[in-house]
């Protein structure tokens, strides 16, 4: 029975059959997105760089049906950019094997020695667990390989050190990486703006033939419907004469970044939408354009509801949206806007050219290669030369740690778990931030401890132990006598009370000395402060809570911190199995307030 959050699926037209993913010469492997669209191809002929693949024939076969395997609908890889990283995995596994002395030609040959040696010859760095992980998990699905070659495979791979986890930036460091990425993406949006509404005029006639705006807009509806200015065939990808003329030379900001984000600027764009709502890298990679709710009224505002994908989750989990408002500047609905709206031409141009998307980060390549002259999604690698907090240097990984971390200090599409062990307490940032806080926090409950109970606790069976309370052992010998007696504990200076002033006798109530420096408690006391603790106790389930609150808590608390931290329970419960009569009068008489001074 389907559940009531369930519905039927959509099934495919009558004689629909799936597309082969696998090449007819078993050498190409097409990954779909879950859309059904075209994600990208990986080669098991050729390396992106054109020179050959290794490895034999029979084994690149071999591979490439277990990558196809992997990665179709009954597989776990579920995205381009793992397969991309997993071929990376593969190409170092058959360099290696096609340099070895006994070089395999069939997958049958690949036996555990040199998959042995293969791993050893892996640094042991994250890179190589990465390969040893992806070949770990494809191996298997190879025709052909020994049954135990598949068991030395199975050996566990070592977890990556914690200590590598990455720290999150400092709050400077945080605003100097948004105002760096700010400066450089709204200098894009406002010439993207710019040149866009100069082609609008141009598409409404309002320029005279002729005219250099009349050039100008002829040269940028070129660029919108091709990807580029206008080239002739001489390399260096030169222009032609009369478009550098009109654009005032030929490089990418006066040419086709016109209409399009560069690689840096797209980049920008990345950090700022991190930096805003901490979404990690593989989320905004696949981010489709959000959907908008345009304000209905003056009061209201534009809505953008944005789909998140989190593959690595159980089906079930894996999708969820949330609603960014457009508040005015410096919202994240605001922000996702100019994005959308930076980004908006480039759709435009992949659709007229037959390759439509709806992703959301899409730029132009500097130096595209054919077909290649836009790419889609996040861009990869950094600029040696540039400075470590400028674009595209910024680490998105410490980015969104930073914001969930020091920003937010909240989730941001993980669990409070995941948001607390792995974010929070592994972050060492964190760690250095809170050590005055914690070393304050003990400060202060120790400081508290001394404030709430001062009374001594001497539970010695003679005199002799006192001496160390005071410097005249006459008064040490009379509070073992019990002459200093008060209905609580011992005096020591009836004197120079903390309730009274100096050179009177204390007329505070008996209960107070709980919290004075002067009192002194010692095994004589403990039946009566027993006794007094048990009745506190009883009290506590009779009176309303603001009374006892009011006129017992405080007296309560410091009885029982004494308790616990001077007696065992089985020393207390002698001690108040030892109350005698006068004890329980005592105690008694001063709860009632008779044995106060008038």
């Amino acid at each position: 029975m389907a559940g009531r959050h369930s519905r039927r699926a959509a099934l495919p037209p009558s004689g629909f059959t799936r597309p082969s993913s696998l090449s007819a010469d078993g050498l190409q492997v097409t990954v779909y997105e879950e859309d059904g669209t075209v994600a990208g191809v990986c080669d098991f002929d050729r390396l992106v760089k054109g020179g050959p693949m290794p490895g034999s024939l029979e084994l690149r076969k071999a591979f490439a049906a277990a990558f196809d395997h992997k990665s179709g609908p009954g597989g776990t890889w579920r995205s381009y950019a793992t397969c991309r990283n997993s071929r990376k995995s593969l190409i170092a596994f058959l360099t290696f094997v096609a340099g070895h002395p006994e070089a395999p030609q069939t997958p049958q040959e690949i036996t555990p020695a040199l998959w042995n040696a293969w791993r050893l010859h892996l640094p042991a760095a994250t890179v190589g667990r990465g390969h040893l992980r992806n070949m770990r998990t494809l191996m298997p699905l190879v025709e052909g390989v020994p049954p135990e070659t598949l068991k030395a495979v199975d050996r566990r791979v070592s977890a990556t050190p914690r200590n590598t986890t990455p720290s999150s930036y400092s709050y400077a460091e945080y605003e100097q990486v948004r105002a760096n990425a700010a400066a450089i993406f709204n200098t894009a949006l406002v010439r993207i703006r710019t040149n866009r509404e100069h082609l609008r005029h141009w598409y409404a006639g309002q320029y005279a033939e002729g005219s250099v705006d009349w050039l100008l807009g002829g040269v940028l509806h070129h660029i919108l419907t091709t990807g580029d200015a206008g080239l002739i065939n001489a390399p260096g990808r030169a222009l032609i004469g009369s478009h550098r003329r009109v654009l005032g030379g030929h490089g990418p900001e006066v040419s086709w970044g016109r209409l399009y984000l560069t690689r840096q600027e797209m980049f920008a764009a990345s950090v700022l939408l991190v930096a805003s709502e901490a979404w990690n890298a593989s989320t905004l990679e696949r981010m489709l354009i959000p959907d908008q709710d345009p304000a209905a009224g003056e009061s209201d505002f534009d809505i953008y509801t944005v789909h998140i994908d989190k593959r690595r989750r159980p089906v079930r989990l894996r999708h969820t949206t949330t609603n960014l408002l457009d508040t005015g500047p410096g919202s994240p609905g605001r922000l996702i806007g100019q994005v959308i709206e930076a980004t908006e031409l480039a759709r435009e141009t992949l659709g007229l050219l037959g390759r439509p998307t709806r992703r959301l980060l899409v730029w132009r390549r500097a130096h595209p290669g054919p077909g290649e002259v836009f790419a889609v999604g996040l861009p990869r690698g950094t600029d040696p030369g540039r400075d470590e907090y400028a674009p595209p240097n910024v680490s998105l990984k410490r980015l969104r740690r930073t914001v969930q971390v020091l920003i937010r200090k909240e989730p941001a599409q993980n669990t409070e778990r995941t948001h607390d062990d792995v974010y929070v307490l592994g972050d060492p940032q964190t760690r250095e931030e809170v050590q005055d806080t914690i070393a304050q926090g003990l400060t202060d409950a120790v400081d508290h401890a001394r404030a709430v109970v001062k009374m001594r606790m001497v539970l010695g069976e003679d005199a002799e132990e006192l001496l160390e309370l005071s410097d005249d052992p006459a008064l040490a010998k009379a509070i073992a006598a019990g002459e200093h007696d008060t209905a609580t504990a011992a005096c020591s200076d009836m004197t120079n009370s903390p309730y009274t002033e100096p050179g009177l006798p204390c007329t505070a109530s008996f209960l107070l000395c709980l919290g004075c420096g002067n009192a002194v408690a010692t095994r004589r006391h403990l039946p009566r402060l027993a006794y007094l603790h048990q009745t506190l106790n009883d009290l506590r389930a009779v009176v309303e809570t603001a009374v006892w609150d009011h006129d017992w808590r405080e007296h309560f608390q410091r009885l029982d911190s004494l308790r616990k931290s001077h007696a065992t329970e089985a020393e207390w419960d002698a001690a108040a199995a030892a109350t005698t009569p006068t004890d329980r009068d005592l105690i008694d008489r001063m709860l009632t307030h008779k044995l106060e001074a008038r």
